[in-house]
């Protein structure tokens, strides 16, 4: 598998478990990405797969969990999102690097 095969199987994974928890996504393949909505229509919080290939990384890249545990991930991001209220230039209560 390539780099970007894997990229797209993580955040194919990740897409799947984020709506599983009830949040609207799209994979944007041409990044790749995944477009995460938000409680404001037309504002989303993008996802991506860190250039190490380890990690998630979400909110200009200071938002991160590791692409090993896939649940956990889409679990910190639904939190972002969901604490966020739509509203995106704060940081998240409970906010880890």
């Amino acid at each position: 598998m390539t780099g970007r095969e894997d990229e797209l199987r993580l955040l194919g994974e990740l897409r799947a478990s984020l709506a599983r928890l009830g949040l609207g996504v799209r994979l944007h393949d041409g990044l790749p990405g995944l477009m995460v909505s938000t409680a404001n229509p037309g504002l989303f919080v993008w996802v991506f797969v860190g250039a190490s290939g380890r990690t998630f990384t979400w909110r200009r890249d200071d938002s991160k969990h590791p692409v090993d545990d896939v649940p956990g991930a889409a679990t910190k991001v639904a939190h972002f999102v969901t604490a966020q209220g739509g509203q995106l230039n704060g940081s998240a209560n409970d906010h880890n690097d």
